[in-house]
């Protein structure tokens, strides 16, 4: 009360009583503008929704020999494929272990390759002249010992992909199993595409390999390639590579480019979904 007595004491004196209402309210007006104009927040613009989401499909190939290099990939969650070689050490404990940690698995059967290095065969590999009830034991061999397979895949395979016999009959035993077919070979005169689209099976040819001898640098730089091809055509597929031809460098530039897709607008997805978007695309 002693407080509010002198307050007023203070204006009669001053002769301000008249004025002090609309002072009062001047400088309520003014403090409203204030705030209006310094921390009123700004409506922020929804960039990534006007964006259109593109879809990268990333296939590791050669799993099947380290099994701890295969762990640290598995620790990364997001989708991604696994292509694994049958019949090596770890090649069903891998395929397992794929699955249940929500991967999706392709059976990668090592072939013949054109220029005649067999240094990478690997154990019962399709030559240009197994017979085909010999391709058939192997197949579902294979199937058997990488449990899971969601699709085919070729490991070198440079010199069987031209052979229309073998073609054939890969294509069919793959079509009975309900398996796509990656056509990793990037040969300008393989046949699966065109076998496998007379068949009715779905084909996917790669768009880029990834890996570049353990170089970071250079593998970053194909991953941004990669995004620019997905954006133009709205889905891309890559292949890159576990062993000495990438490993732990290509899981590395793996690691590292996620938070950038999500930047721009790009996902992660398997094999199978690229199918789709490829199907669409045919229409």
């Amino acid at each position: 009360m002693r407080f509010k007595r002198y307050i007023l004491v203070i204006i009669e004196r001053t002769k301000l009583c008249k004025f002090f209402i609309p002072f009062l309210a001047l400088f309520c007006c003014i403090t409203l503008l204030l705030v209006y104009l310094f921390y009123n927040p700004k409506p922020k613009i929804k960039e990534a929704a006007s964006q259109t989401l593109s879809y990268v499909a990333i296939i590791f190939e050669d799993a099947g020999m380290d099994e701890e290099e295969v762990q640290k990939l598995l620790s990364i969650n997001v989708p991604f494929d696994i292509a694994i070689i049958p019949f090596l050490p770890f090649s069903n404990k891998i395929s397992l272990a794929s699955y249940e940690k929500g991967k999706e698995v392709i059976l990668h059967l090592s072939m013949e390759p054109e220029d005649q290095d067999t240094i990478w065969l690997c154990p019962r590999s399709i030559m240009n002249s197994t017979p085909d009830d010999e391709i058939e034991k192997i197949f579902k061999d294979a199937l058997a010992n990488v449990a899971y397979s969601k699709g085919l895949s070729i490991h070198l395979g440079t010199l069987v992909c031209k052979n229309e016999r073998i073609v054939k009959k890969l294509s069919a035993i793959a079509k009975e199993n309900n398996l796509f077919i990656v056509d990793s070979t990037f040969s300008s005169e393989s046949l699966f595409a065109k076998i496998g689209k007379q068949m009715g099976l779905q084909v996917v040819i790669p768009d880029i390999v990834l890996d570049s001898r353990n170089e970071l640098k250079p593998i970053q730089d194909k991953f941004n390639l990669l995004f620019n091809i997905a954006k133009k055509k709205g889905f891309a597929v890559a292949i890159g590579h576990l062993g000495t031809d990438g490993g732990i460098t290509t899981i590395e530039a793996f690691k590292q480019t996620i938070q950038k897709a999500e930047k721009e607008n790009i996902k992660f997805v398997f094999v199978s979904e690229i199918l789709k978007f490829q199907k669409e695309n045919i229409k």
